[in-house]
């Protein structure tokens, strides 16, 4: 393990989370593992923010104030500046680290020297009450990111050298979505992986979204799938790229036409990655063809799914036994589960 001069350093922005941030705070002062610094970039507060994290005196913590609002993306590039830490974690100020989180990530990349950027299992709670389930090796993974993120943001952890050697940064012309992008981008060089355990409390609230920030997030979200898309050399047209994000956003209620124009989209890809190499052809294949089944199962409407099940090829009596595999395969629940 490359020592730094800490062993962990933990980047986090925050903007006016006075209701939520002592908590946040005392989850990092609380873990197992003491030997980090914390690094917040303030983007201009108006309410306590400032002053809760004053209250600390703790000198592991170094806070920089922005004079001018500068959003997340530019913070965490700020943030990253200053990084002395072996491993570099993220924390937002309004999310929940469990006490061994450090440990366990730490210990789950020293187990696994193949993988530069790692994030951990999540248990979303306040307005919704959610636990990932998202799971697999760097192959699967990176192949499912063709369709959606799969690291938990808040619980980001890197090998310092990431950032430090490889000189690797969030692109800021990402307001949102900046992290899928980060670890698009990471994936496509390196591999990255999800810790076996839930060790972060993803808090869920009004403030997070409105509806213009949401769509935002959509259309970034949509620009990395393009992004990946073009080291495919794929340029899809407006039906397709219709079909790819009623696909991403497992639009509920969906027609059996939109299953069947997301399903004619996995042999474009796979066509085109055997000439480009970009992900391993057998995790492509078998998580793109997963992930469609699972927005079927998710429909929660087997009239559906049955009406739609000439994507998968199968019909007749065998449609009732297919749907029950998939279901005992993904290991979907209906709620607690995503």
């Amino acid at each position: 393990m490359k020592s730094g001069k800490v062993l962990v350093s933990v980047v986090m922005s925050v903007y006016n989370d006075e209701q939520y941030l002592k908590e946040s705070l005392d989850s990092i002062f609380a873990q197992t593992i003491q030997d980090f610094e914390l690094i917040i970039v303030d983007d201009c507060s108006t309410d306590r923010t400032v002053e809760i994290i004053e209250n600390y005196h703790d000198d592991r913590i170094r806070l920089i104030c922005n004079s001018e609002n500068r959003g997340l993306t530019r913070n965490l590039n700020t943030a990253l500046e200053y990084v002395q830490g072996t491993y570099i974690a993220r924390m937002d100020g309004d999310d929940k680290s469990r006490p061994e989180r450090f440990e366990k990530q730490i210990a789950y990349l020293e187990q696994h020297p193949e993988l530069m950027l790692i994030s951990c299992r999540t248990h979303m709670f306040g307005e919704e009450d959610l636990v990932s389930q998202i799971q697999g090796t760097p192959k699967q993974l990176q192949a499912m990111m063709l369709i959606r993120p799969v690291l938990a943001h808040p619980g980001f952890m890197m090998r310092g050298e990431l950032i430090t050697q490889e000189g690797f940064r969030y692109d800021e012309s990402y307001r949102s979505a900046q992290d899928y992008n980060f670890a698009a981008r990471v994936a496509r060089k390196f591999n990255i992986g999800v810790t076996p355990e839930i060790l972060l409390d993803y808090r869920v609230h009004k403030k997070q979204v409105s509806s213009k920030k949401s769509g935002e997030q959509s259309n970034n979200a949509a620009r990395v799938r393009s992004m990946q898309l073009e080291w495919l050399d794929i340029l899809l047209d407006e039906k397709q790229r219709d079909a790819l994000e009623t696909w991403a956003k497992e639009i509920k209620n969906a027609a059996p036409e939109d299953y069947r124009q997301a399903a004619k989209l996995i042999p474009l890809f796979l066509e085109q990655n055997q000439k480009t190499k970009i992900y391993a052809q057998k995790e492509l294949e078998e998580e793109l063809k997963r992930l469609l089944y699972q927005w079927m199962i998710r429909s929660k409407s087997v009239k559906t799914i049955l009406q739609a099940v000439g994507v998968c090829g199968v019909s007749g009596k065998n449609c009732g036994l297919m749907i029950a595999k998939l279901a005992e395969t993904f290991r979907y629940k209906i709620s607690g589960e995503y």
